[in-house]
Parts: structure tokens; sequence; C-alpha cells
């Protein structure tokens, strides 16, 4: 990327755009309930085993952790993955959601305010209030970084991951549940306060190409990097972000730093990650949050969005 004449747009000054309607838009803009209470008491703390020198360590929680806290009233988990899936084994007491329910491809004010308002209501369904602890796990894919990503967008900061997935709690030796989740009491639609920092929008990715104060992070596969991305863009694998065994823990904080700086990804930059959907990029996303970078905004359009616009320009081939 050659230098940008303007320099680096930080997230204080994306903010200043945001709010004068221009870059990302006026749609962001909008608080779709009052503010957040306080937290909940049960907030993750960096629990034994899952600290391995995180700047942002209560993102993550081990297993222990999880049978120790789920039974609290303040606390919900959810597993994030396939229904027959959780049907066939989970946490006992979670909840449950799928990827494609959460879905957005259109990054457009419009498409995103209305997606900002079902994800409310499915939130809702889920017992998740602005005041809970909400603990995301998945089958071992790292995909519950996406619905960590979705509730910090949404305002929500007491949210964690379950380092390592349902394989990891299946390593306490305890049965797991089957069958369907059960019922929520009294679901009431989410209401939360958009931090449309943590979202970038196309119409602001096209704008910035240029700029070297940016980094955008491709988190799809080498053939799908090869076969089209977007200019500028570096690719890392999101499966890398984890160690390659089961239960496939987040590697320590030192292995991912040198990896994201060895493709030039720098804690100094800006970044925006990005994949097919914004599922695998979650991943990426949250990794650089656990290891401290300040400055990320998920792409959640993705390739989708952006393959499928005549007008977007589009590269192939290798990284150099």
């Amino acid at each position: 990327m050659t230098p940008s004449t303007n320099g680096r747009m930080t997230r204080h000054t994306r903010r200043q755009a945001i709010h004068a309607g221009i870059g990302l838009g006026t749609g962001m803009m909008l608080n779709q309930g009052a503010m957040r209470p306080a937290l909940a008491q049960a907030t993750p703390e960096a629990s034994s085993g899952a600290n391995d020198g995180y700047a942002n360590a209560a993102a993550l929680v081990d297993a222990a952790w999880v049978e120790d806290h789920r039974t609290d009233p303040s606390v919900v988990v959810v597993g994030f993955m396939p229904l027959d899936e959780f049907e066939r084994a989970h946490i006992p007491g979670s909840a449950q959601i799928d990827y494609p329910e959460l879905e957005v491809i259109d990054t457009l004010d419009a498409s995103i305010a209305d997606w900002r308002d079902e994800v409310g209501r499915l939130l809702g369904d889920l017992g998740i209030t602005p005041d809970s602890t909400v603990v995301a796990y998945d089958e071992g894919t790292l995909f519950a970084a996406r619905l960590w990503w979705i509730l910090r967008y949404l305002g929500h900061e007491n949210v964690t991951v379950l380092n390592g997935g349902m394989p990891a709690w299946r390593e306490l030796g305890i049965e797991p549940a089957t069958g369907a989740a059960g019922p929520v009491a009294a679901p009431v639609p989410y209401s939360g306060d958009p931090q449309p920092d943590r979202l970038a929008q196309m119409q602001e990715v096209e704008s910035i190409l240029d700029d070297s104060a940016v980094a955008i992070v491709d988190a799809r596969t080498p053939q799908e990097y090869v076969d089209g991305h977007i200019p500028g863009a570096v690719n890392l694998n999101y499966p890398l972000n984890a160690l390659p065994d089961p239960p496939k823990l987040w590697k320590p904080a030192d292995e991912l730093l040198a990896m994201y700086e060895e493709i030039g990804v720098t804690p100094d930059l800006y970044v925006i990650p990005y994949c097919s959907t914004g599922v695998r990029s979650a991943v990426t996303a949250f990794t650089l949050h656990l290891i401290g970078y300040e400055d990320v905004a998920l792409y959640t359009g993705s390739w989708l969005e952006w393959g499928a616009d005549p007008d977007t320009p589009k590269a192939e081939g290798d990284q150099a």
C-alpha cells in the first residue's frame, strides 16, 4: 500500500467521521436502546489455563471456569454451532444459535440497521440481556469468535470465548447434555449500544485501499486468496491462530504477535479482517483483540459482498 496523504485515521477520527455522516454513514449512529446497565458480577477473569500472556486475557476462559459459573443467574452459555451438532452433545444448560442466523452480507446502512434489529430479537430469544455475562463456545471450529464480535459490536463488553470449545469441556470428564436447548422463561429483544468503529463497511474499505496505515487481512485459505482478493490484502488462514492439535487452544500471545508482524500487520495499524461471510475473519478480529490490537474493524460483508459488486477493484494471485 502506498502512503496516505491524510495520514492514519485513528479510532477517534473514525468516530468523528461517523458522527459527521462521512464514510461509514449515519445509520450506525442509532442507539437501539438505553445505555447498558452495569456488567454482571460473574465477570470472567484471566482464568487458569487460559492466560498465555494475552493483553486482553479475560476474552478467553477455560473449561473449568465455565463449569464453575455456568449455573450463575447472570451467565448465559451459548453453543455457536449447527443444531444437529448441539443436539448430539452440548454443555448442560447452554443455549444454541447457528452462524447463518446471524449473517449479514450487505453493509449498507439500512441493511445493517435491519440486521441489528433481527440480531437483537435472536439474542433476546437466547435469554441474553445487556447485563448478562455471555460465554460463547463451538465444536472446536473457533467460530464462537463470531458471536463474540457481534456482541462487542452491539456494545456488550462482558462476553468471552471458551478456549478450545466443546472439545476442551469434554476433557473435564463431565457428561454432556443432549437434545434441544431448554426454553427461555421470558425472552426480551436485546437492546445494545452499537459501536460503529468495530465494523467496516464496503464504502470505507474501498476508500482506504492505498493507505499505508491500514492492513487488510484475508482470513480465507491460500487458494481462495489466489482466486480473488481485495487489493493490498495479506493472507493468513484463520486456523493458524490456534494450535493444530485438539482441543485447538489459541496460540500463546508471543507466537500470535510474531505471526502477524511477519506479514506486516503490526499493532500500530488500523486492521480490517475479512473472509467470505465474516465468520472466519471474526476469528482474526478476536485474536487481534486478545493480543492487544486496539484498532480493528471487521469487514463483515467480506468477499461475498465485495466480489459480487462489479465496481469494486479485485486482485488475483499469491501475495508478495
